[in-house]
């Protein structure tokens, strides 16, 4: 009976202070269900940078884990949703943009610019979940999406690219974030040819991974 009861106790102890996930799959987890973080953080109506900090605790809460665990599976289409939902939700803040893409050079003319989209102003002290915005680790794509990773746009990027369009990442490098943060930045091609640097705060905002990679990069 004894033996028995101890036996009790350990399986109790597993199912109260079960072990916790690591950061790496604690993120790859919310990946693999076909979520982006800041849409979870969106879904638990929580900051994305609060998400981030939760992921990279190793002695994070156990709740968090069971949240991540519960997640629905997401399909392809119902990410884009979900990304589109959240944009429409909590409109991202104006950001300056730092790289323009260039068109190559045709017949017709020289060298444009396309027009980025305008951004929605946010009331400065409107500082709670309401005033949403995407930001948190700037190398949160890396390790996903590299090299020849597809991304389909769900918001218009001007004249770069319409929504539904399929870009791919053809270069990738170390840039600066607004706040002095060190951020990866990607290089990305539209079915026409043209290019724009996205930095991953505006990968939030307009794409999403298909998970797919194209041979050749």
């Amino acid at each position: 009976m004894k033996t028995c009861a101890v036996g009790q106790v350990e399986l109790g102890m597993a199912l109260l202070r079960p072990a916790r996930l690591t950061p790496s799959d604690f993120k790859a987890l919310i990946r693999q269900r076909g979520w982006q973080m800041a849409d979870a953080a969106a879904r638990w109506a929580i900051q994305p940078a609060t998400l981030s900090r939760v992921a990279a605790d190793p002695d994070r809460e156990t709740r968090w884990d069971d949240l991540v665990r519960a997640l629905p599976a997401l399909t392809r289409r119902e990410r884009a949703a979900a990304t589109a939902a959240r944009l429409q939700l909590y409109p991202p803040r104006p950001r300056a943009a730092k790289f323009l893409p260039v068109a190559p050079a045709t017949k017709e003319g020289p060298l444009s610019t396309p027009a980025l989209p305008p951004f929605a102003w946010v009331e400065e002290e409107d500082e709670d979940f309401s005033a949403y915005e995407t930001s948190g680790n700037g190398f949160r794509y890396q390790g996903y999406v590299g090299l020849g990773s597809e991304l389909v746009v769900v918001v218009e990027i001007g004249s770069f690219a319409p929504e539904g369009a399929t870009l791919v990442v053809t270069d990738t490098r170390l840039g600066m974030h607004p706040d002095a943060g060190a951020q990866e930045e990607y290089l990305c091609e539209s079915p026409h040819g043209t290019t724009l640097w996205l930095e991953p705060d505006q990968m939030d905002d307009w794409v999403v991974s298909t998970g797919k990679t194209r041979q050749g990069f």
